[in-house]
């Protein structure tokens, strides 16, 4: 038995984390060998297992199955252990940058004339995403000042800082446009609506910047779907941002802009969903992770809810009654989008 085995029934005789104790195999009570004085590991981090081991089979699995590559990273990959405030965040800030774009369309269009219901709606539903979003990402990351610590720097080969960067420039542009663009002071209101412009510009990021983070980890299921995941994030984005002036009472030319984006963004969303999944068929384990258990029948339901939701729009032209169900179905399928890709990046690593 080695000496790392016997670490839990040490007697420490030595400070714990000096360089007698590190030299005499006595390792903190961590777990991971290393002075606990200069290192800590807590967070979403802390406690991963990896989804299987090397040497779990003694060999590198059946090659007929997989290749030797997609196995070792399958052991060697730890399993996501996000909970239910990652992927809501990922619906909320991506329903928020929807809803800021679309808003951006109307006011450079002219639509509602001078009560701007699309507009000031859409800047209002930004706003409130965002700080929903602000919050569920908080939660997750344990203390607030975590997210502070990510505006320290800028690193563009970062997703995750320039996603941190981007939620506090549109968090920003977004309260500016929602506050200021209400007021009936004319230079305010000018600078409410620059800052609607800023926050529709960096919406479509916004929207698509959490696909692009996904795709960047060694998740097989993100990882093989990284050239899929920021298009299906931001017509599931588009689709939510939609149902949500779907359910606000507008103007006739308003409701046809908000029902044409709808139906662009739900047949675009559908169609991106099944190209991902012809490109995944060449990796049967991959397309396995977003077919099977949860992460497949989620799927599915967000398929539907997608399908169903275009129907209603189309519908909604002939029958007005149907917009707020349109909208109701458009966010639910968002929603169950992201809570499906989500389940799929974790079960593609469990062992096999």
């Amino acid at each position: 038995m080695s000496r790392h085995d016997q670490r839990p029934d040490i007697v420490m005789r030595h400070p714990p984390g000096s360089w007698q104790a590190l030299a005499a195999g006595e390792f903190g009570s961590d777990g991971r060998n290393v002075d606990t004085r200069r290192a800590e590991l807590s967070g979403e981090g802390a406690g991963l297992e990896a989804g299987a081991r090397v040497g779990d089979r003694g060999h590198l699995g059946d090659a007929s199955q997989t290749t030797v590559a997609e196995e070792v990273s399958k052991r060697v990959t730890k399993q996501s252990r996000w909970t239910w405030e990652v992927p809501t965040y990922f619906a909320v800030g991506g329903l928020a940058g929807a809803a800021a774009t679309l808003s951006a369309g109307a006011q450079l269009a002219g639509l509602g004339g001078t009560d701007r219901r699309m507009v000031q709606s859409g800047r209002v539903i930004a706003l409130a995403g965002t700080v929903v979003g602000s919050v569920l990402l908080v939660a997750d990351l344990g203390r607030p000042e975590r997210f502070w610590h990510m505006l320290r720097v800028f690193r563009p080969s970062s997703p995750m800082n320039v996603g941190s960067w981007l939620l506090a420039g549109f968090g920003t542009a977004s309260a500016g446009a929602a506050v200021l663009g209400r007021f009936d002071n004319r230079q305010l209101r000018f600078l409410g609506d620059t800052a609607g412009l800023v926050a529709g510009m960096l919406g479509l990021p916004m929207a698509g910047y959490t696909g692009v983070l996904l795709g960047a980890t060694a998740q097989p299921a993100w990882w093989h779907a990284r050239r899929w995941l920021p298009r299906l994030f931001v017509a599931s984005a588009a689709s939510a941002g939609a149902g949500a002036l779907e359910l606000i009472p507008m103007s006739p030319a308003e409701e046809r802009a908000v029902r044409t984006f709808a139906i662009g963004a739900r047949a675009a969303d559908l169609v991106v969903v099944k190209a991902m999944t012809r490109d995944l068929a060449d990796h049967p384990e991959v397309a396995d992770a977003y077919e099977a258990g949860r992460a497949g029948r989620r799927m599915k339901a967000a398929e539907a809810l997608t399908a169903c939701a275009l129907a209603a729009s189309v519908a909604s032209i002939k029958v007005r009654a149907l917009r707020p169900l349109a909208g109701t179905l458009g966010l639910a399928g968002s929603l169950a989008t992201r809570l499906a890709v989500t389940d799929a990046g974790a079960s593609s690593t469990q062992p096999v």
